[in-house]
């Protein structure tokens, strides 16, 4: 039997993250829901398995990932802005490797 996952990518001015989640073997506990601070997991009732609804909320604590019981939730994170977002939003990023911005 094929395992069903739900892959969600955020890709944001800071950081880009994956959520792959195992929905064949979540088991309904919502620990991931409770403990997250940020409001990102939502429970599917259709479906009967939580998703990552609002993933640019996502602080990457990984406490979802910790407590989740049957470890469906794997958090991978794509890549990092490695420069200041301040430099970034103003728009010297480009000028400091001397192109124009």
């Amino acid at each position: 039997m094929e395992e069903k996952r739900m892959i969600v990518e955020n890709r944001g001015q800071q950081q880009s993250i994956r959520y792959v989640i195992d929905t064949d073997r979540c088991c309904g506990c919502k620990k991931c829901i409770r403990r997250c601070m940020e409001n990102v997991w939502q429970w599917d009732e259709e479906k009967k398995y939580a998703y990552p609804k609002y993933p640019d909320e996502c602080v990457l604590c990984y406490q979802c990932e910790m407590d989740c019981l049957n470890n469906v939730i794997d958090i991978q994170v794509i890549s990092a802005l490695q420069v200041d977002p301040l430099e970034y939003s103003a728009g010297l990023m480009n000028k400091q490797n001397g192109q124009e911005g």
